[in-house]
C-alpha cells in the first residue's frame, strides 16, 4: 500500500515476542516504522524524565530508551522516536541550563547506541502538557541537540507542535538544507495541538511544506513521513484513507509547479508572477492523475 509501514509506541504496543510480531506484520504486507519510547505516563516522570533532578529517574528513562532500540533492531526498524514531556508549570521550579545539562547527557548516551543506517528523530513542542516552559520548545532547540549529537540525530517535525501563525514550510526548507529533517508527524489543527485530519483546516500550508519538499527531492527521500492524528469523531479507518488522500494530493500539487518560472520571476521581483506559479498548482485538478497513479500501483 502507499503507507507500508506501522509505528510502535513502547510499553502500549509491547509483546513477549518481537520476531512474532515481525512475521506476522510482514505477512500482512506491512513494516515496523518508528519506535516511540513512553516516558510521560509513569508517575515518577511528573517531574521530568531527561531533566528530572534525580539520577535514578533519568537512568530509568536511558534504559528505557536502551530497550527500545533493541526493540528496533528485533522488528526491522531504523527509526527512534523521540518526544518529551519535560518542561515546567511555574517560574523557579526548575533550572533551565540545568536541564538542559541533563538533557544533552542522556540524548548523547542513547546516541551513542545508535548503529549504521539507525537514527535518532528528535521532536518539539511549543506547549503542553508543561505551560511554563518546555525543554525542547521548537525546532531550533531540537537542532542543537541533534548537531551536537551527529549525523545520525534528526529533527522531526509535528505540524501542530507550532505556536500560531508559524511558517513550518520556512523551518521545513531550513532544515532540509542543513540535512537535518529526520521525519514528519503529519495532522493538522486550528488551535493547538489538535491533531485532526492533515489538510481538513489548512490544506494550503499543506501544499507549501510539500512545495519545499519536491524543490530538492535527493535531499528529501530519507525524510520519514509519519501521521500523528487523534480519530476519535472520524471513523478510523475513512480518517487514515482521507488524510493519506490529503497528503498525496498535495504531494502531487507540488511537483507540478513550474519551478522555472517560480526561479524567473523571483529573481526578477515580479511578486504577483511569482506567487500565481504556486497558486495555479494548488488550484489545479490532480485528482485523475492521482487516480491514475493508484491504479498503477494497485491501491
Amino acid at each position: 500500500g502507499v503507507a507500508p509501514s506501522v509505528a510502535l509506541h513502547i510499553p502500549w504496543d509491547a509483546t513477549d515476542d518481537w520476531k512474532a510480531l515481525k512475521k506476522f506484520a510482514q505477512n500482512l504486507g506491512i513494516e515496523i516504522g518508528a519506535i516511540n519510547p513512553n516516558v510521560f505516563q509513569d508517575d515518577c516522570y511528573r517531574l521530568g524524565s531527561f531533566a528530572h533532578e534525580n539520577t535514578s529517574v533519568r537512568q530509568r528513562a536511558l534504559e528505557h530508551h536502551f530497550e527500545c532500540i533493541e526493540i528496533m533492531r528485533k522488528t526491522g526498524s531504523k527509526i527512534l522516536s523521540l518526544w518529551y514531556a519535560d518542561g515546567t508549570n511555574y517560574p523557579g521550579q526548575g533550572d533551565f541550563r540545568r536541564r538542559k545539562k541533563y538533557f544533552l547527557d542522556c540524548l548523547a548516551q542513547v546516541y551513542s547506541r545508535m548503529q549504521g543506517d539507525e537514527r535518532m528523530l528528535i521532536e518539539y513542542k511549543f506547549f503542553e502538557p508543561a505551560f511554563y516552559h518546555t525543554d525542547i520548545a521548537d525546532w531550533g532547540m531540537a537542532y542543537c541537540f541533534a548537531s551536537r549529537l551527529g549525523e545520525r540525530a534528526q529533527v522531526l517535525v509535528d505540524l501542530g507542535h507550532h505556536p500560531q501563525g508559524t511558517n513550518i514550510e520556512h523551518i521545513v526548507a531550513f532544515l532540509l538544507d542543513e540535512g537535518k529533517l529526520g521525519g514528519f508527524h503529519f495532522n493538522n489543527r486550528k488551535y493547538a495541538d489538535d491533531d485532526l485530519t492533515a489538510g481538513s483546516i489548512n490544506p494550503y500550508e499543506l501544499f507549501l511544506i510539500y512545495c519545499e519538499l519536491a524543490a530538492d527531492q535527493e535531499a528529501a527521500k530519507s525524510v520519514a513521513y509519519m501521521i500523528d492524528q487523534s480519530h476519535n469523531v472520524k471513523p478510523k479507518l475513512e480518517a487514515m484513507i482521507q488524510t493519506i488522500m490529503n497528503l498525496q494530493t498535495a504531494y502531487a500539487k507540488a511537483l507540478i509547479v513550474d519551478r522555472r518560472t517560480l526561479i524567473e520571476t523571483q529573481r526578477a521581483g515580479d511578486v504577483v508572477a511569482a506567487e500565481q506559479q504556486l497558486i495555479e498548482a494548488f488550484n489545479a485538478d490532480v485528482e485523475p492523475l492521482l487516480a491514475q497513479v493508484r491504479t498503477e500501483i494497485g491501491v
